[in-house]
């Protein structure tokens, strides 16, 4: 036990203090932030006021039109969450609106040189012939986007079905009351307590703990194997095994870099509560956004149990190949399990509690990732969880009982990767 921790300490000092591990614990934060900013900013860059002119047949219905798009455009600058203000934000501000009432040929042929020059930003044709033929057109120098023509449709159709029933005879408040939107709100019934929201702290929740946890153990595998491959290669591993086991020596490389893994995840987690977490606990979209307690406990049981499951393997594959090379041909078996949990994400969320994903987080090379993202999508009952984490340390003791035996032998051989069945012989050999 005593050499184990020798070898963890070891492990763990070596890589927290290369300049690498520095700069990438705080490098990433980094351009997690930048992700989040940039985009805000680049759809700021370029927005001036927008000159535009509406053609309408009645001058009374242009100034309608255009006290509504104003006050529309508006609006959806002040409010500044939901995926309808984001398409709405993306359309170009209309600051100067003019109307003019002579829907002509000429008039067309004016409008179109004045767009041509610069002198106008563009002009909607909105004559009485072209609402009935349901066919509204938006000249400008570029084509409108998706947000600029949505925004456009959403309002234009607002006002037109408030003019057609207001000249049926309604009054313009029942009319008013008639077109009133109606906002569905969401409320999860979780631990027995009613929790409103919409979702979207939820799924960030889920999208980022569970993209952590696959990265986490996916890097620090990765990592295993390669350290694993420099010493045998740099025959450092024949000195070290003059002080300690074989086994002594991949149960610290396990540990020792699973500690600096949860050292990282600490530091982001530190960095991104203090960066992005004010921000969106502004946002009425991230409302719900409350990290339970029991869910950071499962966090840390699957990541450890997931991590030494996938990294017994990496550090297999490091002791039976010769070269980093060999060792990434081999790694594609590993990762199959991992990417298909990823791929499973989005069915977990939406029917977390269907027979296949039941089934599906109950298995060892699944579980980490599907069993968690259960956990914090829907809480499942606490007989699968145990049963989950129970099959996970079960399967990752044994495979970390049979790859110390293999490890023991491999990281001695040079030269030509073993074949299956010597492999298989490694096992009875270390057996005995």
């Amino acid at each position: 036990m005593h050499n184990i921790w020798l070898i963890v300490q070891r492990e763990y000092l070596e890589r927290v203090r290369t300049r690498s591990f520095i700069v990438l614990t705080l490098l990433i934060p980094a351009i997690m932030t930048v992700m989040m900013v940039l985009p805000a900013k680049l759809a700021t860059l370029g927005q001036k006021a927008q000159h535009i002119v509406l053609v309408t047949s009645s001058r009374q219905f242009g100034e309608t039109v255009r006290k509504h798009l104003l006050s529309a455009a508006e609006t959806s600058n002040e409010n500044q969450h939901g995926s309808e203000t984001v398409a709405r934000r993306a359309a170009p501000r209309q600051d100067v609106i003019d109307v003019d009432a002579d829907p002509t040929e000429s008039k067309r042929t004016l409008l179109r040189s004045e767009v041509a020059s610069g002198a106008i930003d563009g002009y909607l044709w909105l004559t009485d012939q072209a609402i009935a033929a349901g066919k509204v057109t938006y000249y400008s120098r570029s084509l409108a986007d998706f947000g600029e023509s949505s925004f456009l449709s959403r309002e234009l159709n607002q006002v037109i079905l408030f003019a057609r029933l207001t000249k049926d005879g309604l009054a313009p408040e029942q009319v008013d009351q008639t077109l009133k939107p109606v906002k569905v709100s969401s409320v999860r019934i979780e631990r027995g307590r009613e929790v409103k929201g919409s979702g979207g702290g939820k799924f960030l929740e889920v999208a980022v703990m569970a993209l952590l946890l696959y990265s986490a153990v996916l890097f620090y595998g990765i990592s295993v194997m390669r350290s694993v491959l420099e010493e045998k290669n740099s025959r450092v591993l024949e000195v070290l095994l003059s002080s300690a086991t074989s086994t002594e020596l991949m149960t610290g490389k396990l540990f020792g870099v699973a500690a600096v893994g949860l050292t990282q995840i600490v530091v982001w987690s530190v960095m991104a509560g203090a960066i992005a977490l004010p921000s969106l606990a502004m946002n009425p979209a991230y409302s719900d956004l409350e990290i339970h307690p029991g869910v950071l406990a499962a966090f840390g049981i699957f990541f450890l149990l997931g991590y030494l499951l996938y990294s017994a393997m990496y550090a297999v594959i490091g002791a039976i190949t010769t070269t980093e090379q060999e060792g990434q041909q081999l790694q594609f078996v590993i990762v199959i399990p991992l990417v298909i949990s990823l791929l499973m994400m989005v069915t977990v969320v939406r029917t977390p509690n269907t027979p296949a994903v039941v089934w599906m987080s109950m298995v060892p090379f699944f579980s980490p990732l599907l069993m968690f993202v259960r956990i914090v999508v829907q809480t499942p009952p606490l007989w699968q969880i145990v049963l989950s984490a129970l099959l996970l340390a079960l399967t990752t003791a044994g495979t970390m009982v049979l790859g110390a035996r293999i490890y023991r032998i491999g990281i001695l051989i040079y030269g030509k990767r073993p074949t299956l069945p010597e492999i298989l012989k490694w096992l009875k050999y270390a057996n005995a």
